[in-house]
């Protein structure tokens, strides 16, 4: 067995934000194709439903959202576990070896 007895706060916090960036830049194409489609029903009192630009917002704001959220949160969550492991022991992995291909 193998422990992880702590997790780097900065390396942990790179890896949240940037997975978390790609999903908000996922979602945004989403919003952005959904919103665009669909801009004409929000009238006139929007003002800018109707350029479609909204879907455009979203396609630019998600991912830097959602990427500063994983990016607290992953520094949050490192300090937390490296509190908790430091205090109850860390976390057990077993971790096993692919059998090798012999060389002739």
């Amino acid at each position: 067995m193998v422990k992880i007895e702590k997790i780097g706060v900065s390396s942990a916090a790179k890896i949240y934000g940037l997975t978390l960036g790609i999903l908000g830049f996922v979602i945004g194409i989403f919003y952005a194709i959904f919103l665009s489609a669909f801009s004409g029903l929000l009238g006139d009192d929007f003002p800018i439903g109707n350029s479609g630009a909204l879907g455009l917002a979203m396609a630019i704001f998600f991912p830097i959202m959602y990427g500063f959220i994983g990016f607290i949160m992953g520094a949050l969550g490192a300090v937390v576990y490296n509190f908790v492991a430091s205090k109850i022991g860390g976390l057990e992995i077993q971790l096993s070896k692919d059998d090798e291909i012999p060389m002739l």
